[in-house]
């Protein structure tokens, strides 16, 4: 049959309204699918008040949630959360890249991914990559163990960072928005000390394309093209966010100093 989505729209902050998700359900609806952290500008999403516009009973409606972003940033637990499945990113957290995991509520069932050997319970047939698995395992060992820590350590360095150059969001991302900043000239021009993205990307012969996000939550283009994500993380110190605010700081001067 025909397969059709809906897009429930976000607020300013990157928020979604668990009231537009319970008005976008229908009686065709079947899987409610929502990133937990967005990877751009931080927002957390309220995934368990999500949960709860559900229809309860006979005619679930599966949830799933892209937790890429969350492990080893935010203390993450799936019964909280109330998600039938639950996906995470191994490099996102510090196991070695190539490998992911899917949390499926017991006693759900979904059907085969690959056939032939019957690997995983029949789900995915493939030989395991042992070493990556154990990689992902003891990375979330330690990601729980010191999620307290981490999560202090890239919150203070975040709002230090915010504070040199609030709503619910990541530790460990920020994204600022300067009125009249080049951000992708910025990072062209800082490429070789400086690691961030841009909001927006520039191309001659026509005019910015923002990013969906931004475009999104109804950011105004002269801010837009003027946004950073800067990141922190286990290994960031003091020493580098007054670095790259200096970075920052010193070019958004030089533009000025050209500018008529």
């Amino acid at each position: 049959g025909l397969l059709t989505w809906t897009a429930v729209p976000v607020d300013e902050a990157g928020l979604i309204d668990p009231a537009a998700v319970e008005a976008a359900i229908t009686p065709e609806t079947a899987l409610v699918t929502i990133m937990h952290p967005n990877n751009e500008v931080g927002s957390l999403q309220p995934i368990a008040d999500i949960v709860k516009t559900t229809p309860p009973g006979e005619r679930h409606i599966f949830v799933h949630t892209d937790a890429a972003q969350s492990l080893g940033k935010v203390t993450v637990y799936v019964a909280e959360l109330g998600v039938d499945m639950a996906m995470v990113v191994s490099h996102k957290f510090g196991a070695p890249k190539g490998i992911g995991a899917l949390y499926i509520r017991s006693g759900m069932q979904l059907p085969s991914f690959l056939h032939g050997g019957g690997q995983e319970s029949g789900k995915r047939t493939g030989t395991e990559r042992v070493v990556l698995i154990a990689g992902l395992g003891r990375a979330a060992e330690l990601a729980m163990t010191e999620s307290a820590q981490l999560e202090y350590h890239m919150t203070r360095l975040r709002d230090l960072l915010q504070r040199l150059c609030t709503h619910q969001r990541l530790p460990s991302t920020l994204s600022i928005s300067v009125k009249g900043l080049n951000s992708s000239l910025l990072l062209s021009r800082l490429a070789d000390n400086l690691a961030a993205s841009a909001g927006a990307a520039c191309h001659s012969g026509g005019g910015p394309t923002i990013s969906s996000v931004l475009a999104a939550m109804h950011v105004p283009v002269e801010y837009a093209v003027g946004t950073l994500r800067l990141s922190v993380g286990r290994h960031t110190t003091e020493a580098d966010i007054d670095e790259a605010v200096k970075l920052i700081v010193k070019h958004r001067h030089r533009e000025w100093s050209v500018k008529p």
